[in-house]
């Protein structure tokens, strides 16, 4: 009787950030190593580092690898993308947040648990995510200029234990009318508009900015669109108020809120304007571009198709 075929060990590159957030990843990458070889999978581990970012690693030695795993925050995910896009990589991408915030990962509803985290990648079936062109290079999850990057570091910390994210509405009100606007021209495949807004975003995310909310309902992560975001200036502290209290509601139906969906998005103005894309600062020019590239990865998640976000207490 012919002896059954040895079923060819998966070949997963580990990129591991060791600096990420508070949980000392490198702490846990021999742990989660060790589940994958223990599930037929051969692994080689590569730690991040100045000059050695996961796009770069991902760009040198993605062809030999059938599956690119990453254990990091949102920054750390974004440069594997942003790696794999570069480069054309067509192949499925895991996730171990330990980042502070792992926005996208509470967005997409994969456990901050590292040892569940990576299970899922074992167990999991590869997903279908948008990814983001912003000009020359690539986001996953948000771009977004204006206030509330600044309100967020403007409230106090025993505010925020004390309110939540009432706090933030409380600074966002004190700070909203006299945060600089700018005037922009925005031109989309869906709607053209200008004014002076105080802020903007383009997201793929249930969490904008850290601070609001959209439903889960309202989100498709792989529908080729972004919910575009911006806020006009507001004439006083009462109107100020009313928004916020719009976006504290989640109905974002005050007359100063303009909320829509788009795939590509031109931002004109007459001044550069400083962006946050995946929570990193970046300066863009007088003109950006943004695009939705549909479906141009996939992320292995728990479960055949996304679910959403666990209702918060």
């Amino acid at each position: 009787m012919a002896k059954k075929r040895k079923k060819e060990r998966i070949k997963v590159m580990f990129i591991v950030n060791p600096k990420s957030g508070k949980r000392r990843p490198y702490f846990s990458a021999g742990k989660i190593a060790d589940m994958f070889a223990q599930n037929n999978m051969e692994v080689a581990v590569y730690f991040t580092a100045p000059g050695y970012k996961a796009d770069f690693l991902v760009k040198e030695h993605i062809n030999e690898f059938d599956i690119v795993a990453c254990c990091g925050g949102d920054g750390t995910i974004s440069e594997a993308i942003s790696g794999m896009m570069e480069c054309g990589a067509n192949k499925p991408l895991g996730y171990v947040p330990a980042g502070t915030t792992n926005d996208l990962a509470r967005s997409l509803n994969i456990t901050t648990n590292m040892s569940k985290a990576a299970k899922a990648i074992i167990t999991g079936k590869p997903q279908p995510l948008d990814v983001g062109s912003f000009d020359d290079d690539y986001f996953i999850y948000i771009a977004s200029f204006g206030a509330f990057t600044e309100v967020s570091y403007a409230t106090s910390q025993k505010a925020k234990n004390l309110f939540g994210r009432l706090a933030y509405i409380f600074g966002a009100v004190k700070y909203m009318h006299t945060i600089k606007s700018y005037h922009l021209k925005v031109n989309t495949d869906t709607i053209d508009t200008e004014g002076d807004y105080i802020f903007g975003a383009v997201t793929n995310s249930t969490s904008v900015a850290g601070i609001f909310k959209f439903e889960n309902e309202f989100v498709d992560f792989a529908d080729g669109q972004y919910e575009v975001m911006l806020i006009r200036r507001p004439d006083n502290i009462f109107t100020a108020f009313a928004i916020c209290m719009s976006m504290l509601n989640k109905t974002y139906g005050h007359k100063n809120i303009e909320l829509f969906k788009a795939s590509e998005i031109e931002f004109i103005s007459e001044d550069p304007l400083d962006w946050a894309v995946d929570g990193e600062h970046k300066q863009g020019g007088n003109v950006v571009h943004i695009k939705n590239n549909p479906q141009a990865i996939h992320l292995i998640a728990k479960n055949h198709g996304w679910s959403p976000p666990p209702v918060e207490s």
